[in-house]
């Protein structure tokens, strides 16, 4: 598909009205906005240049409160004062010590997103201005990051995507982050064990050779231009946006993490969205309020999801059907109601060689069904065990580099 194309048949309305513009950028990150205070620029934003650009997009859905609706406007008008207006109604381009910020009005009456697709809209149309201007030069990079209000970012933040300009099969990064958390609460404590909980997930998959062994967080993310367009874009959801669209891109080719300072996440108190860290960590807190253990994936989970990846490769070598029988009964009652039989005859029949089959496959046992697969194991048997037991008994816990970083989190868990 062309930039044309999709411009033409899936972009949103703010990218196919902005005019010409006569500034060129090296960088560019869109941040969704919501009921946060103008201050936030100063603490999100490393000290830029004028060859940045930073696309802010205030939001909010029709079914917010009147109090959000307020605070999110007037957080709009903060930042578009004294802006240039552009040609279409609703956006201002401004000069700040941080770079230019293009503010995007989607807050105002009248502008207000449907309900339902939320931070995944805003950022979508972050998205396609952005690649709407690159299409015009007016930005150099390939890069397209994504983060959020919440978040400190580096100096080195564009310049870690930049050494992997000349990997073209590196489709997208997936900074590292720390949550900046105060241990002596009770909120900054279920923040450390849901982040542990992130990292416990991303080392068991990698043990088990997923190709989607990487953390889908949309504030630490940075997706290939090129890469964003064959996928059609960000989804529309009112979350997990970050986990399809990374599950759909790491299909072209590779997900990396950039070397560089971790990016700092703050510690708040926030229900933007149905699932992830917000409602996550409120949920880990009324746990803690009963006495309940915090619990994490059966590591035997990831042990068969290993032995079904093995599988998968080795099938793709032989195309014998019989290669089935070596699967283990838990993971043999899961995997076959995914019409796996119709999917293994499938790539014996239509990919000629060893590694299209083994990439067909893998594509086909995606992000999704990876987690599908775990849950069905976890209903069906393999329940959800208290954390410390998972990370005494896990195999994957002693790797050197990513198993320390895992350590560190669970020792701010532990202390005192």
């Amino acid at each position: 598909m062309s930039i044309l194309q999709y411009l033409a048949n899936y972009a949103e309305p703010e990218s196919t009205c902005l005019p010409p513009a006569n500034r060129q950028y090296t960088d560019v990150a869109v941040i969704p906005v919501f009921d946060e205070t103008p201050s936030f620029l100063d603490s999100v934003l490393p000290a830029g240049s004028s060859t940045t650009l930073w696309i802010v997009v205030a939001n909010c859905s029709e079914g917010r409160s009147d109090g959000e609706k307020q605070r999110t406007r007037y957080l709009c008008k903060a930042l578009a004062q004294g802006g240039e207006p552009l040609g279409y109604e609703g956006m201002t381009l401004s000069r700040t010590t941080h770079g230019d910020v293009l503010v995007v009005d989607r807050c105002s009456e009248g502008r207000e997103l449907p309900n339902r697709q939320g931070v995944g809209l805003a950022r979508k149309i972050g998205c396609d201005v952005a690649l709407a201007w690159q299409r015009q030069d007016v930005i150099r990079s390939s890069w397209l990051h994504c983060t959020d209000a919440d978040v400190t970012l580096p100096a080195t933040y564009f310049a870690a995507a930049h050494a992997h300009d000349s990997e073209p099969d590196v489709v997208a990064l997936c900074y590292p982050f720390w949550h900046q958390t105060e241990s002596a609460s009770q909120a900054g404590r279920a923040l450390e064990l849901y982040e542990m909980s992130l990292r416990y997930y991303v080392l068991g998959l990698r043990w088990a050779g997923s190709s989607y062994a990487f953390h889908s967080i949309g504030s630490t993310m940075a997706i290939r231009f090129k890469a964003y367009l064959q996928v059609r874009g960000m989804p529309k959801r009112e979350a997990g946006e970050d986990f399809y669209l990374l599950g759909k891109v790491a299909k072209l080719g590779t997900v990396r993490t950039p070397k560089c300072e971790p990016l700092r996440i703050a510690q708040r108190d926030s229900q933007r969205t149905p699932f992830g860290t917000g409602p996550a960590t409120s949920s880990i807190q009324a746990d803690m309020r009963e006495g309940k253990d915090f619990t994490v994936y059966n590591p035997r989970s990831f042990a068969l999801v290993r032995e079904w990846l093995e599988v998968l490769d080795e099938y793709a070598k032989t195309c014998d059907l019989e290669i089935l029988d070596r699967l283990s009964h838990e993971i043999l009652k899961m995997a076959l109601p995914l019409d796996t039989e119709k999917h293994l005859r499938e790539a014996a029949s239509q990919c000629k060689t060893p590694k299209a089959r083994a990439q067909r496959l893998h594509s086909w046992f995606d992000a999704f069904r990876t987690l599908k697969l775990i849950h069905a194991l976890r209903d069906h048997g393999l329940a959800d065990v208290p954390w410390k037991d998972a990370v005494d008994s896990a195999p994957f816990i002693p790797e050197p580099e990513e198993g320390e970083k895992l350590r560190a989190c669970l020792a701010r868990v532990d202390s005192p």
